[in-house]
């Protein structure tokens, strides 16, 4: 029961997180950051978001420059989007969809795995076909899929 219920949770987090996968590249951060432009959206001075921040104006400036590193830390970019007011959202934002991204890695690993073996059986002189190693690998992937913990294992 207790396997079933995992299962499910991660289906089902599978599915949110896939409609994230949908979103269009424009929402990757403008080149001059966030922060500068929706404050030039806004018609909005320097000197007037750091008065709604509570901080110096030199402050923003930095802020501004310091979003293009990456270095800002979460709370900065909650804070001044709520001045700025947006709502800052957090998210990991998938390439392509996780199941997909789950049965590459199970095939790539039940791959390695059947060939590994594959080649000491041939030393053996017991080798196996190519449909064989197929089967096999199509029999370990799906495998792998029911136990997806297994697929971040090290060989």
């Amino acid at each position: 029961m207790k396997n079933k219920f995992k299962m499910l949770e991660q289906k089902q987090l599978i599915q949110k997180l896939n409609q994230l996968s949908t979103l269009p590249p424009s929402f990757s951060r403008p080149k001059e950051g966030w922060i500068r432009t929706v404050r030039k959206a806004l018609s909005m001075t320097t000197t007037q978001l750091a008065k709604k921040l509570g901080i110096q104006q030199s402050r923003v400036s930095e802020i501004e420059k310091v979003e293009i590193l990456n270095q800002l830390n979460l709370k900065t970019l909650m804070h001044t989007a709520e001045a700025l007011g947006c709502r800052f959202e957090y998210a990991f934002i998938p390439e392509k969809p996780l199941d997909d991204l789950l049965k590459e890695r199970a095939f790539a690993l039940a791959k390695q795995k059947v060939d590994y073996i594959s080649h000491h059986m041939m030393l053996e002189g017991q080798a196996l076909t190519e449909e064989e190693k197929n089967t096999q690998i199509q029999e370990l992937a799906e495998e792998l899929l029911r136990a997806p913990r297994k697929l971040w294992e090290d060989l």
